[in-house]
């Protein structure tokens, strides 16, 4: 089910879950014992649980914009297996959209660039495309030719933070990645991106084991949270099937999603 929020200035925002896919629990929670997590998200026979590929779509003076892709269709056999769906239980974003833009550029957020009809560009930072063409032995796996090949042709860097359009500000928000950044519309709806992909991950110990630099997620979250907290933000969790959309409060000294 989709969700559509307004924000004071009157920009409507839709979230839109491209599909759900299954990827290994452990992993998306670090050193965190899954005791601690598996109450937010139960696992199957083989440990994974459900991750969404929540996207927005935002129209801005007669602009379309999109934020991050979905899965797409471009995989194996053996691909959708391992991810415990199919092409069938995904949605292709096929409308035709002005401007893409890409958090960062592992295949689960851009992927679905093999479908879209993209008319004027796709802004990614310019360190996160710089890495996403090296050869990182930890993470060149993330990335696929393909993909990069197609948001080449009408890629356009950003170095964050900076505005798209009136209302729509890029923010560096390293850590997952080196060029990682997050979307902030309006400055009321926050989309973190894999900063943070789940509700559960505002807890500042939940930092996937995919993360390349855990210390910087941990302050770059803690900072994000805290402007959060302070100018009362709504989150778009991308990856969270079950809490898509939250608040963030302080309980103690404890981060949580309303």
């Amino acid at each position: 089910m989709n969700t559509t929020i307004t924000t004071r200035r009157g920009t409507a925002i839709e979230v839109i879950n491209c599909g759900n896919f299954l990827l290994d629990g452990g992993t998306m929670f670090g050193r965190v014992p899954k005791v601690m997590w598996e109450k937010w998200f139960p696992t199957d026979g083989k440990n994974r649980i459900t991750m969404a590929t929540n996207v927005l779509r935002i129209v801005k003076d007669g602009r379309t914009y999109v934020v991050e892709t979905g899965l797409g269709s471009l995989y194996t056999a053996n691909d959708w297996e391992i991810m415990g769906t199919s092409l069938d239980r995904v949605r292709l974003l096929t409308d035709p959209v002005d401007c893409l833009i890409c958090t960062h550029l592992h295949w689960d957020h851009c992927g679905g660039i093999q479908d879209m009809e993209v008319r004027s560009e796709v802004i990614v930072s310019r360190m996160e495309w710089e890495d996403a063409r090296g050869e990182n032995p930890l993470s060149k796996d993330s990335y696929r030719a393909a993909d990069l090949e197609k948001v080449e042709k009408i890629l356009r860097l950003a170095d964050p933070p900076e505005d798209v359009a009136d209302g729509i500000r890029l923010i560096p928000t390293p850590g997952h990645t080196r060029g990682h950044m997050s979307v902030l519309i309006d400055d009321e709806v926050f989309y973190p991106g894999d900063l943070i992909p789940t509700a559960a991950h505002v807890h500042l110990p939940f930092i996937m084991a995919y993360d390349l630099y855990p210390l910087t997620v941990l302050e770059t979250k803690k900072k994000i949270l805290d402007e959060a907290v302070r100018k009362n933000w709504t989150l778009v969790f991308e990856h969270d099937p079950y809490r898509p959309v939250g608040t963030i409060r302080i309980e103690g000294t404890r981060y949580s999603s309303a």
